[in-house]
């Protein structure tokens, strides 16, 4: 249909309403959640600035804007109250010292830490199944790190199946 045409703002935006109310909130210790605004939040993990809305092979879509938590992040508590570390490398999943150390660092300042993790593209693809329920160890080590660092620590996941969580008991959201 060459001549079709469609309203993308208003299918953004039910896009993102079906992302919301597919949320999941698995633990909520200390009533950590909701975080006020006036808080200082270290916004931790690449999936924070690149996130991941899809699998490989037929799953794949051209969206016509994306989201990110930080920009939204941003846009909802200021510039100065967001403090951002990637924490982690989606390119490869050995772990990185420098910048967990830089991770640390910037937590130590933060009144709550917020770490978005979540399975990599190469982990969900068409046709090729994993042989374990594992985040990439870099995320894994990276959460377990601030968690020793930090008293109160949310997790936030992308992926598109289970996931263990050896940490679960070490974060209050």
């Amino acid at each position: 249909a060459e001549n079709y045409q469609y309203d993308r703002e208003a299918h953004h935006a039910l896009a993102r309403k079906a992302a919301g109310e597919g949320a999941v909130l698995l633990k909520n210790q200390d009533q950590t959640l909701p975080l006020g605004k006036d808080i200082q939040v270290g916004l931790i993990g690449e999936m924070a600035r690149s996130p991941r809305f899809q699998g490989a092979g037929s799953s794949l879509v051209n969206p016509y804007r994306v989201d990110s938590i930080l920009e939204e992040a941003i846009k909802i508590a200021n510039q100065d109250r967001i403090r951002y570390a990637p924490g982690y490398s989606l390119e490869g999943f050995e772990i990185d010292q420098d910048l967990v150390q830089e991770a640390i660092a910037l937590a130590r300042d933060a009144d709550v830490v917020v770490i978005c993790a979540g399975l990599p593209d190469n982990f969900e693809v068409e046709g090729l199944d994993r042989d374990h329920m594992a985040l990439p160890e870099n995320q894994n080590q990276l959460i377990e790190a601030l968690a020793l660092e930090h008293d109160r620590v949310v997790v936030v996941l992308s992926n598109g199946s289970p996931v263990e969580m050896p940490w679960i008991d070490q974060v209050q959201a």
